[in-house]
């Protein structure tokens, strides 16, 4: 994948930079972690030789579609110099669809006409990526790692003591070393109190504050949040995901129904990218398909479980 810089400046172009200025150390890494796994959610085969794969995925998840056309200065003869890149759209027909689209790259700026010196390939009907969907993902989980965050620190702290001076203060702290040395029994006298030349210790040596932190403690609780919102994100892309609570007893018509609405988007997208490569492949004598994840991994899985080792002497 490209570097955090281009991905924000591929950002900066759709929304105000004041906005991703305020983006945390926790959403930069939720957005890389969460822009990598919709990587895996779909696969290319047969893309031309060539085609730079992780710019071609980060236009598609960004920009939502690529123009396609052919250079005889950037193509290659064996993918009959075919190219993509990103473009912007310039004139409609009857029906509010796009005649023309202009490509703007620092070596190459040409105008094309569709679908007669170039095509579209496209991610959704509406001509939009799934930036929103990282984005969205990415500020929850920010917000609930940064809640864990503060959980585990405010943990950290067993209890407090208070001291009436400096002396008090310096002897509790010694109390407290030989304590987490390993010390079993600490003698500790408070002769801050003195009439006549006797010592007379204090009622209460010392007054300590203990807070129930177990019934404060919410990072479980936080940790199951992560992984709820996770398991959603995994859903709205297809990747596979368990969403039925373990405690809960999940009908069939349950899980038929996650299974269907875990498919939803990923459909859309492989069905729209289909449209486009059936058009592209047949004007430009190639073979690219995309298939689901699963499906790719299933038969990898399926040759792997028929194989016997037959062929081994």
């Amino acid at each position: 994948m490209f570097s955090q810089a281009f991905i924000e400046t591929l950002g900066k172009l759709g929304v105000p930079s004041t906005y991703w200025d305020k983006k945390t150390y926790e959403y930069m890494y939720w957005f890389r972690s969460l822009l990598q796994k919709i990587d895996s959610a779909i696969v290319f085969e047969n893309l031309p030789k060539g085609w730079s794969q992780d710019f071609f995925l980060l236009c598609l998840w960004y920009f939502g579609y690529v123009g396609v056309f052919q250079s005889e200065r950037f193509g290659d003869e064996e993918s009959n110099n075919v190219v993509f890149q990103p473009c912007t759209f310039s004139g409609y027909d009857f029906y509010y669809q796009p005649t023309k689209i202009l490509v703007a790259n620092p070596l190459f700026n040409k105008e094309f006409t569709l679908h007669k010196d170039a095509e579209l390939l496209k991610l959704t009907p509406d001509f939009q990526g799934c930036w929103d969907v990282i984005s969205f993902y990415s500020e929850q989980l920010a917000e609930a790692s940064k809640g864990i965050k503060m959980g585990l620190i405010n943990a950290k702290f067993p209890m407090i003591l208070t001291a009436s001076n400096q002396a008090q203060s310096e002897t509790l702290k010694k109390v407290y070393d030989k304590v987490q040395s390993g010390e079993s029994l600490v003698v500790w006298k408070d002769i801050t109190k003195q009439v006549d030349d006797e010592i007379i210790p204090s009622k209460d040596p010392f007054t300590a504050w203990n807070a129930d932190y177990k019934s404060t403690y919410i990072v479980n609780n936080l940790l199951e949040d992560m992984q709820t919102i996770l398991n959603s994100f995994y859903m709205e892309i297809g990747l596979p995901t368990i969403l039925n609570d373990k405690k809960a007893h999940t009908l069939d018509a349950e899980a038929d129904f996650q299974s269907a609405q875990a498919q939803a988007r990923l459909s859309c997208w492989i069905t729209t990218l289909n449209e486009s490569l059936d058009i592209i492949n047949e004007k430009f004598g190639l073979d690219i398909s995309v298939k689901k994840y699963e499906e790719v991994n299933g038969n990898a899985r399926e040759n792997n479980s028929e194989w016997n080792g037959s062929d081994v002497e």
